[in-house]
């Protein structure tokens, strides 16, 4: 299995899943299913696939099956999601993508989240039904409205090598991370700094920090065992690096931290993308 994948449960027999969060944030992750994101309200920072955005309210996001993505948004922002099971329209987001995840305002997601909503929570007679025409009317709004391309089925090869990377964070080096990808040195820097915002030390340096931090909150280890366990060759080296990516020393980071990056890993098969600060209120 592939690190960073959500599982998406559904309900009842239901094939569409809709939310409505209070402080969303999730980490970078992937599911089959396809997924609408609109900013209810506030600012978000959303990444889906190779593009970064800034969103303000009123924007709206496509995120196709099995693309790498996450939602970091502000305090008291809104932000609306709903799920789609993908066979409901494999005959169209089967054979085509949409080139870029921003919709164009002229298709009126807002609409069809409503009658989605109002579907799923009256649960009136044939309501999935119902919910699933809506969310067929809005992937084919989309499609219709938005540039496409021909689907590649050529799987990129960044979850393969991401999930490497947070499997083997204690030992895996910049070398080891070019040959599993199978690109030359200097087009591995730069996809990876695309896809992830920063370079492969930064990504790595933050991954150890995770864990380090993981097992300093479960752990009766000492600091410099807990070093070594996260890759770090000397206990000086390691509490720079915990300083520079938490801005505390091991044995002063408040027991509530989280680092609000878009990248931590998921350990389990039962992974759950979106943070405990999140509040679904719808």
């Amino acid at each position: 299995m592939l690190g960073l994948f959500e599982r998406r449960q559904f309900f009842d027999g239901e094939k569409v899943w809709f939310g409505k969060y209070r402080n969303l944030i999730n980490v970078l992750h992937w599911h089959f299913e396809n997924e609408i994101i609109r900013i209810a309200n506030g600012k978000a920072k959303i990444k889906i696939g190779d593009f970064c955005f800034e969103a303000n309210k009123g924007d709206c996001f496509y995120c196709a099956s099995e693309e790498l993505h996450y939602i970091i948004s502000d305090h008291n922002t809104q932000v609306e999601v709903a799920i789609f099971d993908k066979n409901l329209f494999s005959e169209i987001t089967g054979k085509y993508v949409v080139t870029s995840p921003k919709l164009p305002k002229d298709i009126p997601v807002n609409k069809y989240f409503e009658r989605i909503k109002k579907e799923l929570s009256q649960k009136g007679r044939f309501y999935r039904e119902a919910a699933e025409n809506q969310a067929r009317n809005l992937i084919v709004d989309i499609f219709q409205h938005c540039p496409i391309a021909e689907h590649n089925q050529k799987v990129s090869f960044h979850k393969n090598l991401i999930d490497k990377i947070n499997r083997d964070f204690s030992f895996i080096t910049f070398k080891d991370a070019v040959c599993h990808s199978g690109y030359s040195a200097s087009h591995f820097s730069k996809t990876f700094k695309k896809l992830t915002g920063m370079n492969f030390s930064e990504y790595l340096n933050i991954i150890k920090v995770e864990n380090a931090i993981a097992l300093l909150c479960h752990n009766n280890d000492t600091i410099t065992s807990i070093s070594q366990k996260c890759g770090f060759s000397t206990i000086r080296n390691f509490n720079r690096v915990f300083k520079k990516v938490t801005g505390y020393s091991p044995l002063s980071l408040p027991k509530d931290f989280i680092i609000d990056t878009g990248l931590r890993i998921s350990g389990t098969d039962r992974f759950d993308p979106t943070d405990e600060s999140s509040i679904l209120i719808q």
